[in-house]
């Protein structure tokens, strides 16, 4: 696994960590795979503060 910087060393290691965590739910018991798959579809919401 070989990872280029890009742009920013943030954003390398959020993809980087995309990587990894792919990697282990593919390694996972079938028993387990299912749920660790529900929890990866989890979503982050932003929202931007109204300056008053």
């Amino acid at each position: 696994l070989v990872l280029t910087c890009v742009s920013s060393p943030l954003r390398s290691y959020i993809r980087y960590s995309q990587i990894c965590a792919q990697v282990v739910r593919a390694a996972m018991k079938p028993q387990y795979k299912a749920e660790a798959e529900r929890a990866a579809k989890a979503t982050v919401k932003t929202v931007k503060l109204k300056k008053e």
